[in-house]
């Protein structure tokens, strides 16, 4: 009898970035604000199938393409499976301002299949959340959503389930979440309100980061960056969080670009202050973009200059 040949199993690509030494800052989105939709697991598959869309389905991501045209700032998709299933239609929305992101939660009496109304209704028509049950949000803590959707990248499967896992039972706001991108970070979370996403977070790390137990000094090497800024201020808004700690989550900043010049004016606790570093290429990697292809892109890396910062004097 003649063996037959197997194909050999392809490494996680999260497993290829941290040997590869990859720095993650620098790749997260640039959101002006986040609608998290409550979906049982099996619709996460469902929202991302385009061709079952319905005709206002597809025409909610045409008409948030002149918005964000028009900001020059993204949105935020993410889809999280909610404590009991089978749960009515419920979001919550994230806006950018004092610092990070305020968050709302909303539940309706829809089913999840009408989830293009929560899309529209925080992202495009307001107004309509007059005709939703606000619900009470939590006064302070984040809320970490992290990807476990093992089918679109087993590597969040791997890492992403153990870490989520890890936050519930420390008591800790989490959700098991769909693809929001960067499979090779997992496992990765959006943590909100502070705006800021994470990379290669193992269980233990994610609790003490969530617990703000460990200097952001120490876990500066995990972090993709504040989605608030797009990507090269996110280098240096990454610098001020080390030098700050964690009263910087409560920084408002606004950044301008000219070429490889970043400015970041902030205002921290009544303290106003302009920072400014030179963000500049650094060598590239050759890495998987996926856990199951083969296939190597280049992987962009960045480096910052020397930071000064200047501080404002108070009359």
């Amino acid at each position: 009898m003649t063996a037959q040949t197997r194909t050999p199993r392809l490494a996680l690509c999260a497993d290829a970035s941290r040997a590869a030494g990859e720095d993650p800052i620098g790749t997260a989105p640039h959101w002006q604000e986040v609608t998290v939709l409550e979906l049982d697991v099996p619709m996460w598959a469902k929202l991302r199938d385009v061709a079952s869309w319905t005709p206002q389905q597809s025409g909610v991501f045409e008409r948030m393409r002149g918005k964000v045209e028009a900001a020059g700032a993204g949105f935020g998709l993410l889809m999280s499976a909610p404590a009991r299933a089978g749960q009515p239609l419920r979001v919550r929305h994230y806006q950018q301002g004092n610092g990070g992101y305020q968050r709302r939660d909303y539940q309706s009496d829809l089913p999840q299949t009408e989830w293009a109304h929560g899309l529209i209704d925080t992202l495009l028509e307001p107004e309509n959340l007059n005709g939703w049950q606000a619900v009470e949000s939590p006064a302070s803590g984040p809320d970490f959503h992290v990807c476990t959707h093992g089918t679109v990248d087993a590597a969040c499967g791997r890492y992403g389930v153990p870490v989520h896992a890890a936050l519930k039972a420390a008591d800790l706001r989490a959700w098991r979440t769909g693809h929001f991108g960067g499979h090779r970070f997992a496992a990765t979370a959006v943590d909100l309100p502070s705006g800021y996403l994470w990379a290669h977070l193992t269980p233990e790390l994610a609790v003490q980061v969530a617990r703000r137990e460990v200097h952001p000094a120490e876990v500066a090497g995990h972090l993709r960056g504040f989605a608030g800024l797009p990507p090269l201020p996110q280098l240096l808004d990454r610098e001020l969080l080390v030098r700050y700690g964690w009263d910087w989550l409560r920084a408002e900043r606004w950044a301008d670009i000219d070429g490889e010049n970043v400015t970041l004016r902030f205002e921290l606790d009544g303290l106003k202050g302009t920072a400014r570093a030179n963000v500049s290429p650094a060598p590239s990697l050759k890495l998987p973009g996926s856990s199951h292809k083969p296939d190597l892109g280049d992987v962009k890396q960045w480096q910052l200059g020397a930071v000064t910062v200047e501080i404002q004097a108070t009359p």
